[in-house]
């Protein structure tokens, strides 16, 4: 029997980020690689632990702040990795998100070791401002030096990176995120869901999922809700995760009286379930690199109206299996609902071509697979794409 490649995963351990590294650890062949996982940021004790309850991967966590630069805290993390890489002898490492991923190509220098990298969104984006955005894209390019192959979900992501300068074209690789389809399309009770959330049967749900961020963007939903309750009063609109803007998005939903419509639900563990009562899926976002909760909405055949940005047009495409909107237009993206909600033989084709899509280009076996072919490619090279 051949002797598994040993795998080094730097992580995120919270949201989207998280969930890959999941769907990673438990899908791959544990015959051809054994993993051990870095856990980072306030939760990684916790994420640490979770894995660890597979007997075949080691885990550790260290504590860091991931929205913000700490030069101490950051510095102990990165010597702390470099430790961990120069003491065990990995044929591969792997970082995910932009501040694992700097810390780790920079810890890893010198040591021969193929470095890939996913940012999952770079932090340089539409959101960001211009200084921001110049100085993190220059870290990235930097970093890019001492990377042996950058992981993009999107094409859009990759372009964008093209545009800010980082990395070479011969360094991308473009794999897009896969789910497991049939968690979305178990049978539901939908009056029983409904009637927990106090939502009448005969209403109809416009809903999204996602943190309370400004990146998601929650006030251009509770705007487009607006628009959309005048035409159809009935309507009812939920929306599911937390985070930082929850005051701010009660304030206005409460000033525009929309509070008796409007559904805060916080975290969930049943959004599979949950999408089902939805007669449209709508996505504020004001950037992403490749929005999971599109692919779970599209498996689950809820008829999707996001706003048209990078990432996102690679999943929907504008009249074929869903609607994209201009960011930060509510009128559209409401004008774009109540056309939905009114055209049902329109939403039915959006909610066939979307499962279509699914199941033939954003299945998990798929992303795995790819995954695990590159791999295999860049352990057998054995060294820094550019040495």
């Amino acid at each position: 029997m051949s002797v598994p490649i040993r795998v080094l995963l730097v992580v995120k351990s919270t949201g989207g980020v998280a969930e890959y590294i999941r769907w990673l650890i438990y899908g791959m062949d544990r015959e051809t690689f054994s993993f051990t996982v870095a856990c980072l940021s306030e939760n990684g004790r916790e994420f640490a632990s979770e894995l660890g309850q597979l007997a075949d991967v080691q885990t550790l966590h260290y504590e860091i702040d991931r929205y913000s630069v700490n030069l101490i805290s950051d510095t102990r993390v990165g010597l702390q990795l470099m430790k961990l890489i120069r003491s065990d002898k990995f044929d591969l490492i792997h970082a995910h998100a932009s501040k694992p991923g700097f810390l780790t190509r920079v810890a890893a220098l010198g040591t021969g070791v193929p470095v890939l990298y996913s940012p999952h969104c770079f932090a340089f984006h539409a959101g960001a401002s211009q200084l921001s955005n110049l100085i993190i894209s220059s870290l990235e390019n930097l970093a890019s030096y001492f990377t042996t192959r950058i992981i993009t979900v999107s094409d859009g992501e990759r372009e964008q990176a093209q545009k800010y300068r980082v990395g070479r074209d011969d360094q991308f690789t473009v794999i897009h995120t896969g789910i497991e389809p049939e968690p979305y399309r178990q049978p539901v009770d939908k009056s029983r869901l409904k009637e927990a959330l106090g939502i009448p049967l005969s209403s109809p749900v416009i809903g999204s999922v996602g943190r309370l961020s400004e990146q998601k963007s929650p006030l251009d939903f509770v705007r487009v809700a607006e628009v959309v309750h005048r035409s159809r009063p009935n309507a009812h609109f939920v929306w599911v995760g937390d985070g930082p803007l929850d005051a701010e998005v009660r304030k206005l939903s409460a000033s525009l009286h929309l509070d008796s419509v409007i559904h805060w639900l916080g975290q969930r563990n049943d959004v599979p379930q949950l999408l089902h009562i939805l007669d449209c899926f709508v996505l504020t976002s004001r950037w992403e690199g490749f929005p999971l909760v599109i692919l779970e909405a599209m498996a689950a055949g809820v008829p999707v109206v996001a706003t048209n940005i990078l990432g996102t047009r690679e999943a929907i495409q504008h009249e074929i299996n869903g609607l994209l909107a201009p960011v930060g237009d509510s009128e559209t993206i409401a004008r774009f609902v109540l056309d939905l909600l009114t055209d049902t033989v329109k939403a039915d084709s959006f909610r066939s071509s979307s499962r279509a899509r699914i199941d033939t280009e954003f299945t998990r076996d798929r992303m795995l697979s790819t995954l695990r072919d590159l791999y295999l490619e860049v352990a057998s090279n054995g060294s820094f794409a550019n040495d």
